[in-house]
């Protein structure tokens, strides 16, 4: 990857690692199924008047595939799983994605094969995030919740990639993508009865920043990076997350920056800097 896809990552790694602090104060106060619904609806109608000015026929089929596998079940699964485990161990868990995407790339695409660079810089990273969870506390159910989520999201990362041959551009396939998962959460949610519960302004302003920022920017963003640095580079990402969201769970929740926690973000940029040399040897 070259430095503009660097500098997309990062800022990437940044929105999405910010959506594991919001989600954080929201399930204090929501039900997981109406924020994830929230978050999808704000988003997609967000997208849509981007995308509303350039009208294009898109294939609704596959794009609802990609949306619930890539939106609808994760959102839900991760948001049920931080009831049970703090923010920082979900972000964490949450950046085994690459180890997934690099499986499913592998065996799904012809051009994205695992080499020695991608294995030893995913296992370093994979050891960096082992690191960081060493003392793991919490729910088994609600960490295999989290594990499930990363899996369906992984196989969608290498799935999207077949929306470029359909000459679909970033736009198009956030917004086909957050709409459809949107129409499929807004059921579910309403299960819930969320009219029954009054949010705090701290709450209202996590939706808005989960929307916004780090749902609708954060997929223009990573449509970019996959459209131009494919499955695997794209979902890099997930290795960062930890770091912004362990950060930024420790300055605004007050969760705990431990040595591990350090040790496991040296390992995972190192892990990163490897596999870059993929395209540079």
């Amino acid at each position: 990857m070259g430095a503009g896809e660097w500098g997309l990552l990062i800022i990437l790694s940044v929105l999405w690692g910010a959506s594991f602090l919001f989600m954080g104060i929201l399930v204090k106060e929501l039900p997981p199924l109406t924020i994830s619904a929230s978050r999808l609806t704000i988003a997609s109608l967000l997208i849509g008047i981007l995308a509303s000015r350039r009208p294009k026929n898109l294939p609704w089929r596959e794009l609802l595939i990609l949306g619930v596998l890539n939106n609808t079940i994760p959102y839900a699964l991760i948001l049920w799983g931080q009831r049970y485990v703090s923010s920082s161990v979900a972000s964490i868990i949450n950046s085994t994605s690459p180890f997934f995407t690099s499986i499913f790339a592998h065996f799904l695409t012809d051009d994205e094969k695992i080499n020695k660079f991608s294995m030893m810089g995913i296992s370093l990273g994979f050891s960096g995030v082992l690191a960081m969870a060493w003392d793991l506390q919490g729910s088994l159910i609600g960490e295999l919740a989290i594990i499930t989520a990363v899996i369906c999201y992984s196989y969608a990362t290498v799935y999207g990639r077949r929306f470029y041959s359909m000459g679909l551009s970033p736009l198009d396939i956030a917004f086909g993508q957050l709409s459809t998962a949107a129409a499929t959460s807004i059921p579910l949610a309403i299960l819930e009865r969320p009219w029954l519960v009054m949010p705090s302004q701290r709450a209202w302003v996590s939706i808005i920043g989960i929307s916004v920022f780090s749902t609708a920017l954060a997929y223009l963003i990573f449509f970019r990076i996959l459209e131009r640095a494919g499955a695997t580079n794209a979902n890099l990402v997930t290795l960062l997350i930890p770091v912004t969201a362990t950060l930024l769970c420790t300055v605004f929740l007050g969760e705990r920056l431990e040595l591990r926690h350090i040790v496991g973000m040296c390992l995972i940029m190192t892990g990163l800097l490897i596999m870059n040399l993929r395209g540079e040897l």
